[in-house]
């Protein structure tokens, strides 16, 4: 199976108990995968290259600056934002694939996510939460 040309963003600061998950999350189906690390003071860094993950340091300032730069870093077209607590599920990878493979007109995409305080999925919340898949310019 070969890697869907997507470039994965995940901004990290001291996530050494998510970071694993996540990127096993994606590893294998994006081809490449870039964590941002914000000077961490645990193994974040470490564990990230372990697992593939193209690591670069870079302290963060204003968080839409801090993406921005690291979405410049990218080397494909489209660009996933994750955060470290975020997971793929198999169908929005294959929702993603059918959208990408139809060279969509749209630039950007927001994906609803659910959000949960431990295992208890907050269904009803009042705020709704996106991630964002950008094209690069």
């Amino acid at each position: 199976m070969s890697k869907i040309p997507l470039s994965i963003v995940i901004l990290a600061k001291n996530e050494e108990k998510r970071i694993e998950d996540c990127i096993k999350s994606v590893r294998e189906w994006a081809n490449e995968v870039i964590v941002v690390d914000d000077e961490s003071t645990d193994s974040t860094p470490k564990l990230a290259k372990e697992l593939g993950a193209k690591v670069l340091m870079h302290r963060m300032d204003i968080e839409g600056r801090h993406r921005n730069w690291a979405y410049s870093k990218a080397e494909n077209e489209w660009v996933l934002s994750l955060d470290a607590d975020e997971r793929l599920t198999e169908e929005l990878k294959v929702e993603i694939e059918v959208i990408l493979a139809a060279i969509p007109k749209q630039n950007a995409f927001t994906i609803p996510r659910r959000n949960f305080i431990g295992d208890y999925w907050i269904r009803w919340g009042g705020d709704v939460s996106f991630s964002s898949v950008k094209i690069i310019p």
